[in-house]
């Protein structure tokens, strides 16, 4: 049914006018939930990753929030996590699972096969967890997935999938810091992280921050990424 109504809508023109409608209840849904778990939901997180022997890292929004707010950033209500792709296993996945979380959905690229990012959902808090690889150049890799250029994800998952873009950080050991009461991984060169994602003026909070401005800073990719629904 609900796939008729979004044909039915994409063929009215209405398709973006209502998305904006569902994204706003949806993200007003997922504000109150941060507030109320979104501690809690990196704690869990933290825990089943430690119990694989991997680091969980703030990457992003987090990473920026905890550097520079002591905190969650005011008006970003999920989570912006990072693991070495290497220490990703299905024995992580699992752990998850047991502290509490449901795997929603994956994005890879379909040549290969290999997964750039999980989301979670925590009590109806979403965590994203983003996968980085060495280049050999001593940078980290990760690979970010944008909205497609005209198409309903459905149907672009179905055919020529979505534009990716390469964020570039460099190469860092991790080590574990207070985090609002709790002891979570960060780079340790996480001013040079900031520096390179935001610019030098990253210490200046900027409201009207959108995706185009990672854009801005980031390699494109001939390879396009597709969505796996989970649960």
């Amino acid at each position: 049914m609900r796939e008729l109504v979004v044909k039915l809508a994409t063929h009215l023109g209405l398709y973006n006018f209502l998305m904006k409608i569902d994204n706003r209840r949806e993200t007003k849904r997922q504000n109150k939930a941060f507030l109320k778990y979104g501690l809690e939901a990196l704690r869990e997180a933290v825990a089943a990753t430690d119990e694989c022997g991997g680091k969980l890292f703030l990457a992003f929004g987090s990473l920026l929030g905890a550097y520079r707010e002591k905190g969650f950033i005011p008006f970003d209500y999920d989570l912006d996590t990072g693991l070495l792709a290497e220490e990703r296993t299905d024995a992580l996945v699992d752990a998850m699972r047991r502290h509490g979380f449901t795997l929603l959905r994956q994005y890879y690229i379909k040549a290969t096969g290999r997964i750039c990012e999980d989301k979670y959902d925590y009590k109806g808090v979403h965590i994203d967890v983003h996968y980085f690889y060495p280049d050999g150049q001593g940078n980290l890799l990760c690979d970010l997935c944008l909205p497609h250029e005209s198409k309903p994800w459905r149907e672009a998952n179905a055919t020529d999938g979505f534009p990716t873009i390469i964020r570039v950080v460099p190469e860092s050991t991790f080590s574990k810091r207070d985090f609002l009461g709790l002891e979570v991984y960060m780079p340790d060169h996480a001013e040079e992280w900031l520096r390179t994602l935001y610019g030098e003026h990253f210490m200046t909070p900027d409201p009207k921050w959108t995706m185009g401005d990672h854009k801005k800073r980031s390699l494109t990719r001939g390879e396009r990424m597709y969505r796996r629904q989970i649960d």
